[in-house]
This record gives structure tokens, sequence and C-alpha cells, in this order.
């Protein structure tokens, strides 16, 4: 979805809640029945769009963790190899 699109169904979010506003506060009439479906089908569709955004959200918090341990893995590893090295490097000179 473009930047102008979501912009678009914002803007309409935002008419909506203050449309339902005034109808709370007495400030406009109550809703039509063809009005209340047009209505209810922005809601669904701003519902519909944030629950994708945070299941994306969700998706990329799994694959940083993910990351984090293979370079945590990979960090030990180095480590150990070093060590590794570093005793081969003694045995090796002793020997010389």
């Amino acid at each position: 979805m473009t930047t102008r699109a979501r912009q678009t169904r914002r803007q309409r979010l935002d008419l909506v809640v203050t449309r339902l506003d005034n109808i709370a506060t007495g400030h406009a009439d109550p809703l039509t029945p063809g009005e209340a479906g047009h209505y209810a089908a922005i809601l669904k569709a701003h519902r519909t769009e944030a629950d994708r955004a945070a299941h994306d959200r969700h998706r990329v918090a799994i694959a940083r963790d993910a990351a984090t341990r293979r370079l945590r893995a990979a960090e030990t590893t180095i480590r150990e190899l070093e060590r590794d090295l570093a005793a081969l490097r003694q045995t090796t000179t002793k020997e010389n």
C-alpha cells in the first residue's frame, strides 16, 4: 500500500471516529443504515491493516532474535577457535 493510500485511509478513519464521537455526545444525528454499513467496512479495513502490521512486527522481532542467537553462537565459535589456535601455537613453540 502506498503512502498516499495509507494517508487517505487514515483520513477516512479520522472522519469516522469524529462522526461517531459527535453522535455519542449528541452533536450529530444517528447513523443511517447505509452509513453504519459503510463505517463498519472502514473500521474493519483499518483493523485488518493494524493486525497485519502487528503480525509483521512480530515476525521481524522473531527474525531479529534468531539472528542474534546465530551471531552469539558464531562469536562463541570464534573464541573457541582462537583459544585452540593459541594452544596450538604454544605447543608448536615448545617443540621447536
